[in-house]
């Protein structure tokens, strides 16, 4: 593994950690992250990639986020500057009544 590839990783990890505090830590049942933070934390494996619009692996968010009991959404609060880069928007599962 390179050099670059490890740092890239564990800046990733350091991301997702930082989410996950901020999810466990909120009392609401949606919440709405910066797009750019989501992309830190899971950036997508792809010759795209940009500083400017960089893309998000939705795979590995999705499955990160269900197994902390969220949904992953487009969010409705995006705006014409947020056009390649929405926010994206957390929402709790339900549990189960019993």
């Amino acid at each position: 593994m390179s050099a670059s590839l490890a740092i890239e990783q564990d800046v990733s990890r350091q991301w997702q950690h930082a989410l996950d505090r901020a999810l466990a830590a909120h009392e609401q049942e949606s919440a709405t992250a910066y797009y750019t933070y989501i992309a830190l934390a899971f950036p997508a494996d792809t010759p795209y990639t940009s500083n400017a619009n960089p893309l998000i692996d939705f795979r590995s968010l999705k499955r990160w986020a269900r197994e902390r009991g969220w949904r992953v959404l487009p969010s409705r609060q995006a705006s014409p500057s947020d056009k390649y880069r929405p926010p994206v928007r957390f929402m709790r599962h339900a549990s189960p009544l019993h």
